[in-house]
């Protein structure tokens, strides 16, 4: 059977070629795009990782820095009285409970993870020692605060430090080193360091790429059986 190239242009439906010509485009640049975030990622990782063999500095010098994230940092000591507590909703392992947040040296500073609120807490004083990380940005799917009902979901440097009455830097926290900081209290435990960082930006991209094709697949399908159905009845 001879295959007419004039008989396979009229089988292609023209509204829908452009439609599949611009989905194609689009799927095939969000691949890109996740392979350029998969470049990034792998980056930021390589770069936490070789910030944790660097020894802690004072926080004032490292703030100096041009990159000071994710880098170990000492802080002056700090005393924390009971009233000078946030307690922000939190989970770890599927366990509710409340990140603990206070403020040391003009930064918030998370001291770790409790299930609880620790009534027994009187006043403590520590030498802060941990890592510092820049603020995250509260997702779309967030609580909002309410600081007037000491009901906090996401760190936020201006409604902390007006709850706890001091000016806190907006742009890095500091995340307690509980071992370090030789603080060891009842029901507190450590917090992670630096944030998870999944990487999963390759299956996106065989994901928008694998799309892209099929899509080109069914396309040519339909061209093939509209193309058969003039065929036969022609």
């Amino acid at each position: 059977m001879t295959v007419s190239m004039s008989e396979v242009r009229k089988a292609i439906p023209r509204g829908m070629a452009f439609a599949v010509m611009v989905a194609f485009i689009l799927l095939n640049g969000l691949g890109i795009w996740q392979l350029e975030r998969l470049k990034w990622k792998e980056g930021l990782i390589a770069d936490m990782a070789r910030t944790e063999a660097m020894a802690p500095l004072p926080v004032s010098e490292l703030l100096a820095l041009r990159r000071p994230d994710w880098r170990s940092a000492k802080l002056p000591i700090c005393v924390i009285p009971a009233d000078h507590l946030i307690y922000m909703h939190s989970e770890v392992s599927g366990t509710p409970g409340f990140r603990i947040l206070t403020a040391c040296s003009g930064l918030l500073v998370d001291l770790g993870f409790s299930e609880a609120k620790l009534s027994d807490w009187q006043s403590v004083t520590i030498l802060p020692e941990g890592r510092l990380r820049p603020f995250e940005k509260s997702g779309t799917l967030t609580p909002v605060n309410r600081p007037l009902d000491h009901d906090w979901y996401w760190r936020s440097a201006g409604e902390m430090g007006s709850a706890l009455k001091v000016r806190v830097r907006d742009d890095f926290f500091l995340v307690l080193d509980l071992k370090l900081s030789h603080t060891n209290i009842h029901g507190l435990s450590q917090g992670p360091l630096t944030a998870p960082l999944p990487n999963r930006h390759f299956e996106y991209a065989l994901t928008w790429f694998g799309l892209g094709w099929a899509l080109l697949g069914v396309f040519g399908s339909v061209i093939y059986q509209r193309y058969k159905k003039a065929n036969t009845f022609a």
